[in-house]
């Protein structure tokens, strides 16, 4: 893929994460998703994650899972809901972040995507995972119970960016019911930064 062409599909795309593909180039998503969250998500992260297995719920664009692995992830997988904005095509923009980095990089990155809805998907899997990710993402199921039961089926590590003091409550109220405790969180302050008056988001690690 040439740069003309990549510059094309990005500023022809309505994007939710922002990307930093390179120097001058560079998704317009929202200022607090995509490289600006994942600058704070790795604070939760080992430096090195060879041979580890991550799962992101909620992934759009899969940013997320194309940072796991070029960190060195063995097993990624990224789950998303087409439905739950029809108008914004984030498959094809999973196609593309992909095959970009990959092509950028050399190499082919251990990486699936599924479509469908959150907790379906996870209630499907029969292995664990090293991490799973939900940033932003959790609040809009519909059986939040359900998701984070399964959620502790599958892992004993789970980074989580909330919002909303009642999203909070329920949420952190639930991954301790699920034997959770909860290890840090991290007021990111975005409301300060964009200088604007907005509920803030607050990203937990939750460990067993």
């Amino acid at each position: 893929m040439d740069k003309e062409e990549a510059r094309k599909f990005v500023s022809s795309r309505s994007w939710y994460q922002t990307i930093d593909f390179e120097p001058g180039l560079r998704s317009v998503g929202c200022k607090w998703c995509g490289d600006p969250a994942w600058t704070n998500i790795i604070k939760y992260l080992p430096d090195n994650l060879k041979g580890k297995s991550l799962l992101d719920v909620g992934c759009n664009a899969g940013l997320f899972c194309v940072r796991a692995a070029l960190m060195g992830a063995e097993s990624i997988v990224g789950i998303d809901w087409n439905n739950w904005r029809p108008n914004w095509d984030f498959i094809e923009q999973q196609v593309f972040v992909k095959k970009y980095f990959e092509e950028k990089e050399g190499r082919t990155f251990p990486i699936t995507y599924i479509e469908g809805k959150m907790e379906e998907v996870i209630s499907t899997f029969e292995h664990k995972f090293d991490y799973v990710l939900g940033i932003a993402s959790l609040y809009y199921s519909e059986y939040p119970d359900k998701l984070v039961r399964e959620i502790s089926r599958i892992t004993d590590t789970a980074i989580v960016r909330l919002r909303d003091e009642s999203k909070i409550t329920l949420f952190t109220s639930l991954f301790k019911e699920y034997g959770f405790r909860e290890e840090e969180v991290l007021r990111e302050k975005w409301w300060e930064k964009l200088d604007c008056q907005t509920d803030d988001f607050y990203l937990y690690l939750f460990t067993k």
